[in-house]
Formats: C-alpha cells, structure tokens, sequence
C-alpha cells in the first residue's frame, strides 16, 4: 500500500525540481532572447525574467497539482477498499504484511474486535430488553389472574354464606311455619353449602403451603385401593342423586404403594370434585391404578363428561387458571385445584397430565411405587 509521506514527499521533490528547473529555463530564455535585440545586459533583464518564471513555474505546477491530488484521493480509495477488505462481516481478510506496524492500521486491526464487542452487547441488550418484557408481560397475566381469583373467591364465599344464612334463618326462627320436612331440607342444603366453602377454604390454605419450601411430605405405605373407596365414599349422595356411576380398577401389584396418603387424597378429592364440577352429562367416574416399567404406578381419573379443550390442555395446570367453557356462575372455583394437584404429585417426584378427547376425559398420574422417608 502506498504510504501519504510517500506521496508528500515526491511532490516536494518535485516542486522542488520544478522550480530550479524553471528558474533556470526562465533566466536563460529571457537573455538569450532580450540581451540582443534590447541590448539589455544580464542585470537589466532580470524584472522581466522573473515574470517569465512565475509563468513557467504556474504551467509546470497546475498538472504536478492534479496529479498529486489524484494520487492522494487513489491512496484515499486504496485505503477505504483495505478497510472494507477486512470488515468482520466478510470471510476474506487481508493479510496486512505491508504496513502493519503503522498506527492507523493497528488501529484497524482493532476495528473487527470493537465491532464484535458492539454486535455482543446488542445482542445481549435485546435479550436483556425481551426478557423483561416477557417477564413482565408474565407478571401482567398473573395479577390479572389474582384480582380474577379474588373476584372468585368473594363471589363463591359470599353466595354460600348467604344462603346457610337464610336457610338456618328460617329453621331457628320461633314459632317457624316450617315443616319438620322444610327443615330438614333447609338444614341439608345448609350443610351442602357449608361443605362448598370448606373446599374452597382448603384449596387456599393447601395452595398457601405449596408455595413454600418448608412443606414436607409425610411418607408412609398405604391401601391405594381403600384411599380410592375413602374419597369416592364422600360423594355417593351426590352420584346417586345425579345417577353417575362410581367405578375403581385397581392392578393387584399396586395393592399397597408408598407417599403422603393425605395430600394424595387431597389430589384425588380435587380430581373427583373437577368430574363432578364441569362433566355435565356424565354417566361414570373411575378410578384405576396400574402398575407401570421402572417401579412406578399409573393413576387415572376418568369420566365420560365434555372434552377439555385442545388450547386448554397446556395451561389447565396452571395457578389461577380456568377453562372459558367452565367460567359460570355455576361452577365457580378459583382455579387453584388442578395447581394443587400438579404441586403435590411434583412432591412426589411425580408427573400429572391430561388425555381429553369426545369419548373421555382422563387425568392421569405417574409415581414412583416406592418414596424415600424424610428424615
């Protein structure tokens, strides 16, 4: 690459040159022509050689200018083309052996470096920019969860609550005009709402604790077949009155397995009470554990109500969250049954998904056979 003191310095020399030459040519033509036909000697002609110079010397320099300009604005492009060459964005690099050690070529050499670092830190700014929007686009969907899981909660407390209330308003009133019948009637559906608010007051207490990491499970072996008569036994009123037909299959190798038999029957409790709840127009409910590869149990949950959504079925786990076909006034709820059902099996080093399809709907369990104690 050519250097600019390279080019500097030829066009001093050759301004250098050009001026002694045309001193010389300018002197010697203004005698040779005047000193015979002015009779002017060499000391009289020197004003108009002077002139003839300063004329040959612009002739002689106006060309060496353009051309010096040319080369500078060459060794500009030359530079600018060096320059690209070797931008990081391009496979090809120039080997640099002509004039590495100059300041301004070191000083590209670090070009690549810094534009790397620019690229590294934006890339990182961006990812830096859309987790936090996504985050907070989290955070957003999550309060408007909480404030609808409120909105629930006083709904399915309040409407309870004002019912036992008016019904046992009735029953203790002196003198009631009530009926032994009336009363007993009052009394039952007093009780049945009484029951409702204690679910949901179990569901916020249970789901309390999971958020926790102090919460431990209390491991024991257990009767997977009587854990499955004991939770089915706490609805055989409402199956008898709503002509749903209870059903258990249970594999005889998984008579007896290992975990917290109270918080599995909580899990099974909220299975159960979400058939019960959203499977409108079911004609079974089953129970079936079977025993599976690697030492682990399969529990389902099965009952022939409406499918759950396709779009439903990766969130339906989630903490406050609700099918739309269920949000009703007359199912209520406050989307936190499923979560602590996914939060306890997860204790269980366990896994919980659901199988929904036109025929059936299936929430089904995988647990080790065997837990580890707690010491």
């Amino acid at each position: 690459m050519v250097k600019k003191s390279t080019i500097l310095a030829q066009t001093v020399l050759s301004l250098l040159l050009a001026t002694l030459t045309s001193f010389g040519l300018a002197w010697a033509l203004a005698f040779d022509l005047l000193k015979d036909k002015m009779n002017w000697s060499a000391r009289e002609s020197w004003p108009f050689f002077y002139i003839v110079w300063l004329l040959l010397l612009i002739i002689w320099l106006v060309p060496l200018w353009r051309r010096s300009r040319e080369r500078l604005l060459l060794l500009n492009l030359t530079k600018r083309l060096y320059t690209l060459a070797n931008h990081p964005d391009l496979d090809y690099k120039t080997d640099g052996n002509d004039e590495s050690d100059l300041p301004e070529n070191q000083e590209k050499r670090q070009l690549p470096t810094y534009s790397n670092q620019a690229r590294q830190l934006t890339a990182l700014v961006d990812r830096v920019v859309a987790e936090f929007n996504l985050a907070h686009e989290e955070q957003l969907a999550v309060e408007k969860s909480k404030d609808e899981m409120m909105t629930n909660i006083s709904h399915d407390l309040r409407t309870p609550l004002t019912a036992i209330i008016g019904y046992l308003g009735l029953v203790v009133t002196p003198n009631s005009p009530l009926s032994e019948e009336d009363q007993a009637k009052y009394l039952k559906t007093a009780y049945h709402k009484s029951n409702q608010m204690k679910t949901l007051v179990e569901d916020l207490f249970e789901f309390a604790k999971l958020q926790t990491t102090q919460v431990s499970l209390n491991i024991t072996d257990f009767s997977l077949g009587d854990l499955f008569d004991q939770v089915l036994a706490n609805y055989a009123m409402e199956a008898e009155n709503r002509h749903l037909r209870f059903a258990t299959n249970l594999d005889p190798r998984v008579i007896v397995m290992a975990g917290d038999s109270d918080k599995l029957a909580r899990v099974l409790i909220n299975l159960v009470e979400n058939a019960l709840k959203y499977g409108q127009g079911a004609s079974f409910i089953k129970l079936t554990g079977q025993v599976k590869e690697n030492g682990l149990v399969e529990i389902r949950v099965i009952n022939d109500g409406p499918a759950i959504p396709a779009s439903s079925a990766n969130h339906i786990f989630e903490r406050f969250y609700r099918v739309e076909e269920s949000r009703n006034n007359k199912t209520g709820g406050t989307g936190l049954g499923l979560a602590i059902v996914k939060g306890i099996i997860d204790q269980h080093n366990g896994h919980v998904k659901v199988e929904s399809d036109e025929t059936a709907t299936a929430f089904v369990m995988t647990l080790p056979l065997k837990q580890v104690k707690e010491e």
